[in-house]
């Protein structure tokens, strides 16, 4: 490197890179007993693993430079195979001393995955490339950022030898164009600032239209919900997230949260469609306690389906006024009012706020019947009273989005949706296979899925749930 791209290094990744050569004798040393002629090669294809639509990289990772301890109980194997089952490839930290990483980080992850595993370092030297493949990575990250032409040239060429592909860094156009002029297969697009740490998510969209067709797009950092996964799938194949996952005590439901958004499928009668909903992509499962509903639950059913799969978040659903209390049970996240329209906001308040007083913390949700003439405009209400906080009288956590009382299998105006609506509310009302895209496209939080998945009133069909939430997982937002 010359010396006047190292004089244009941002601080924080000259810091980084100045550690990372003082690391290499290490590294050396480290190996000094493998036959680095005789590695096998890869035998996992990191870039075919990511062509596709909406794709993850699933990163491991303990802490960062912006935000220091991510993780402080750090288990990569562990966090590795929950990733398995919602990621195409996984990406792991070595760098130590920002990031917290180790080979041995590498390596356990290696043996705990079927996916391609990417060694995510600050590559400038041959033997960190040996160092990835011997501790069992299938590619490695090269930055343009922090190597010249020559060292890129020499880097990729040594991984090509052992089988690794490379996922390629640029953070400028010109970066970009260096990139092209290697004609790499995969080409990610860091997001975020390498001066000052800060995200620009426009920068994906900027730089992918300087990207061949058939290469990879891979749109790196800040990437932290579904929604600005579908809103970039216009952009990019697939998407490297690390803080946003190992940053949350559940790792489990925040890849389902970025993989699908907030789902629910309501009318759970069953432990086993309750499991097959959660293995599916659903973050809620709606309970029904109403006895003239073929979905209804008794308390003692409901307790069974929760012991069963406790990784849903579950939501408490009945057309009552009174009695909230009875249904504060273990394992209930939320209340969702189902009852009629009150007949004013102030009677709506006054509802809402009794269940409050009995939810003993849960949350509270509104469902609203849109094809109602007062629907739309007491979402609306509901919706900028919420945006004042949870202090304001009449405050629900979400809206739920329906047709008449539920569960008809029938769908309203979407057209009624407001954005403001949208940014609080599930969407319900007769949602399947058939037209989730079109559901997705009103852009709420998620959607409110019963009897689109049912073969008969109260009968859910896995193989239902898992298509529709197929296009949930693929579905992008137009360009």
């Amino acid at each position: 490197m010359d010396q006047s791209q190292q004089a244009a290094l941002p601080t924080v990744l000259e810091g980084i890179v100045a550690a990372r050569r003082t690391h290499l004798p290490a590294i050396r040393e480290r190996l000094a007993h493998v036959d680095l002629d005789a590695l096998p090669r890869s035998q996992r294809s990191f870039t075919e693993a990511l062509r596709g639509t909406n794709r993850f990289i699933m990163e491991c990772k303990s802490s960062s430079p912006s935000l220091g301890v991510i993780r402080a109980h750090y288990e990569p194997g562990a966090i590795a195979r929950i990733y398995s089952r919602y990621a195409s490839a996984i990406s792991v930290l070595c760098e130590p001393e920002r990031f917290g990483g180790d080979y041995d980080h590498l390596q356990t992850v290696a043996l705990s995955t079927h996916l391609p595993v990417l060694c995510k370092d600050f590559i400038i030297d041959p033997i960190q490339v040996y160092a990835a493949r011997y501790y069992g990575a299938d590619a490695i990250l090269l930055m343009m950022s922090i190597v010249d032409d020559e060292t890129f040239r020499e880097l990729k060429a040594l991984a090509d030898s052992l089988g690794l592909d490379v996922l390629t860094e640029a953070i400028t156009a010109e970066e970009v164009e260096r990139a092209r002029a290697f004609g790499v297969d995969v080409i990610g697009i860091n997001n975020r600032n390498l001066h000052d740490l800060s995200i620009d998510l426009e920068r994906t969209a900027r730089l992918a239209g300087g990207i061949p067709e058939g290469s990879v797009v891979v749109s790196e950092s800040g990437i932290r919900d579904h929604a600005t996964v579908r809103r970039l799938g216009a952009h990019a194949h697939a998407f490297l997230v690390g803080s946003q996952l190992t940053g949350t005590p559940d790792v489990d439901r925040a890849c389902r949260l970025l993989a699908f958004g907030e789902n629910k499928v309501c009318g759970l009668t069953s432990p086993r469609t309750a499991q097959a909903a959660r293995a599916a992509g659903a973050v809620y499962g709606g309970l029904v306690f109403e006895a003239s509903s073929p979905r209804s639950v008794t308390p003692e059913q409901a307790a069974a389906i929760i012991s069963q799969e406790p990784g849903l978040d579950y939501v408490a659903v009945s057309r009552r006024t009174t009695g909230w209390e009875e249904l504060a049970l273990d394992g209930i996240s939320a209340l969702q009012i189902h009852a009629p329209y009150q007949g004013s906001v102030q009677a709506e308040t006054k509802l809402i706020e009794s269940v409050r007083a009995v939810a003993d913390g849960r949350q509270v949700w509104r469902a609203i019947d849109m094809t109602a003439e007062h629907g739309p405009e007491l979402a609306q209400h509901l919706a900028e009273l919420s945006a004042d906080g949870p202090h304001a009288p009449g405050y629900v956590e979400r809206l739920v989005l329906d047709s008449g009382a539920g569960g008809t299998g029938t769908a309203f105006d979407w057209g009624t949706v407001s954005p403001a609506v949208g940014k609080l509310a599930l969407l319900a009302g007769g949602i399947g296979k058939h037209n989730a895209k079109e559901a997705l496209a009103v852009g709420t939080l998620g959607l409110d899925i019963n009897s689109g998945v049912e073969t008969a009133p109260g009968v859910k069909d896995s193989g239902l749930i898992a298509q529709t939430f197929s296009i949930i997982r693929t579905y992008t937002d137009a360009p």
